[in-house]
């Protein structure tokens, strides 16, 4: 008996060429080496605690920095095409010049992660990676389920409990305990 074949679709391979022409649906959230790249979209407490890290960064923002929230689209390479969101994303005006429109293609002086429950530790560890590769001078993940923050940086990695004080950049510095007030972990799907 002839087993009946299934015909299953490519898989995709996006290029540079398909984001510069806007060929890459909105829904696709991030894109490794040209492959697409689902995840779940962040819960209520995400955003949360994205705003509250914002709100810590204010103050240097009218000093000498850019800073933006929610899935901020980084170019890491275009061949091949690796796009990936970050949570929260700080860099020097130096850095740049004139308005800014698409993904960002310099590497930022901070990148502030929040990890959801669905993020798995081999995307963990992926995303940790190609940042470091990129360019990316500190980044903070901030684990609130695990109640821990890991921040990586030309000190290396170095983990933090939540009553510790961990700086973000230039004198901001905070606690995970406190950063975590008035969040609501349970189900929230942060």
């Amino acid at each position: 008996m002839k087993e009946a074949v299934v015909d299953r679709p490519k898989e995709r391979i996006w290029t540079y060429g398909d984001y510069l022409s806007g060929r890459i649906p909105a829904e696709v959230p991030e894109i490794v080496r040209g492959k697409e790249v689902r995840k779940m979209p962040a819960g209520f407490a995400h955003g949360v605690l994205e705003g509250k890290i914002y709100s810590l960064l204010f103050p240097l923002i009218e000093q000498k920095y850019l800073v933006a929230v929610g899935e901020v689209a980084l170019l890491l390479s275009r061949s091949p095409l690796t796009l990936r969101g970050a949570d929260v994303v700080v860099i020097s005006k130096d850095r740049l010049r004139g308005v800014l429109k698409g993904a960002l293609e310099v590497p930022p002086d901070l990148i502030v992660e929040i990890v959801s429950p669905s993020d798995s530790l081999p995307y963990i560890i992926e995303k940790m990676e190609d940042y470091r590769k990129w360019g990316v001078k500190r980044q903070v993940w901030v684990l609130p389920e695990d109640r821990e923050v890991v921040v990586i940086d030309e000190g290396g990695v170095r983990a933090f409990g939540e009553g510790d004080e961990v700086e973000l950049l230039e004198g901001v510095k905070f606690r995970l305990k406190d950063l975590l007030k008035g969040v609501e972990d349970e189900g929230s799907g942060s």
